[in-house]
């Protein structure tokens, strides 16, 4: 009998050991952000942090873009410049994020509604022009800081609350206020010279140089988030209003190029509006997003590059963009999506082709986000 309940005790103790072994296991094959979330899911500010990652620029990459001017060119595209067709071979916009400062689920929970960052996004468009060359690309590159102002659980940031913490400590919806501030060099990296003249004999008949202009700007931008979690839906609604400010000089170490000055525009109002849900038994995320912008300020030397141009007093100060993703859960970092655009050509040097823009493709995240369950037992 002794025999047997030793044995009895060193299985019950090696079974420990085992599963003990495989939580570990488990635990250590979590990435740092998915290590962070263990035991925090029903945390208002785990909600919060979430919903920093919803609002962020989608990355993508898209197959026969087609981006026609919306008439016709005063001066046509040249070869190299996407001169054989209105469709472009590829384009992708990467945005990526690296977290400087992340406040952790056991720290101080004030440290738990910042996040600084690192950023870098580079948007390329190839060409279906001859050995289809890749046009000058956008490159951002810079800090930004996202604050958790306040919501109606744990109130403002220096004030939460312990007890409230919990999503589900009351029936209401989570309600919060938050705030983005980013300090960006926005550059395509090309050598000095900036526009075309097809004609050296008239060299004020000219526009932008598509193909190796210099492109170079600054800016600071600062929009503030008004967003809710719909429990009964299962969905993330936000509305962000945004300011930015160009700055520079041509001799500044970061440049701004002077001839977009009076051009490009320095001062620019950003809505946006993005709403996230889940279907289907929670299997099938939807994503739909629409962005405006309206420059503000002087913009006497803008000239669009368009036929009716000429006694046309239209600077083009709006752009509006609509993009719809659906995205099946099990696809860990890819979703599928359809976008359409309207406004000057959102490539850096370009920004005088007035366009039109529709796109097919996927969406690509290395923190993708998934909707969190919102009705908690």
């Amino acid at each position: 009998m002794n025999n047997a309940i030793r044995y009895a005790v060193f299985l019950f103790v090696f079974g420990l050991t085992v599963c003990d072994a495989q939580q570990k296991d488990q635990l250590e094959g979590l990435t740092e952000l998915e290590r962070m979330e263990v035991g925090f899911k029903d945390k208002v500010n785990y909600l919060l942090q979430r919903a920093w990652v919803a609002n962020m620029e989608p990355s993508y990459a898209s197959v026969l873009p087609f981006i026609p001017s919306i008439d016709e060119r005063r001066i046509p595209l040249e070869q190299g410049e996407g001169a054989n067709s209105d469709f472009s071979l590829i384009e992708a916009n990467i945005n990526l994020s690296f977290p400087l400062f992340f406040g952790k689920p056991k720290g101080w929970r004030v440290n738990q509604r910042h996040m600084f960052t690192f950023d870098y996004n580079g948007n390329f468009r190839m060409s279906l022009d001859d050995s289809k060359p890749i046009l000058p690309g956008n490159n951002k590159v810079g800090f930004s800081w996202y604050i958790a102002l306040h919501n109606n659980f744990t109130r403002g940031i220096f004030k939460d609350n312990k007890v409230e913490e919990k999503i589900n400590f009351k029936p209401d919806n989570l309600k919060f206020w938050n705030l983005l501030i980013q300090a960006h060099h926005y550059s395509n990296g090309q050598a000095p010279g900036f526009f075309f003249v097809p004609n050296e004999e008239n060299p004020d008949f000219k526009r932008n140089s598509y193909r190796d202009g210099d492109f170079s700007t600054n800016y600071f931008y600062g929009q503030l988030t008004r967003g809710w979690y719909n429990k009964l839906h299962n969905s993330l609604h936000q509305f962000s209003l945004g300011y930015r400010l160009d700055l520079g000089t041509e001799e500044s170490t970061f440049a701004f190029s002077k001839e977009q000055e009076d051009a490009y525009g320095k001062n620019r109002a950003i809505f946006k509006y993005d709403y996230r849900t889940e279907r289907l038994q929670n299997k099938m995320a939807y994503h739909f997003r629409v962005e405006t912008e309206y420059i503000i300020g002087n913009l006497d030397d803008f000239v669009p590059n368009l036929a009716l141009a000429e006694g046309n007093d239209n600077k083009y100060r709006f752009a509006i963009r609509g993009f719809f993703e659906m995205s099946p859960n099990n696809h860990r970092s890819i979703g599928y999506f359809v976008s359409i655009y309207y406004g000057r050509d959102y490539m850096n040097i370009r920004y005088d082709d007035i366009i039109y823009s529709t796109q097919f493709g996927v969406t690509l995240s290395l923190d993708k986000f998934f909707m969190p369950k919102l009705n908690y037992d």
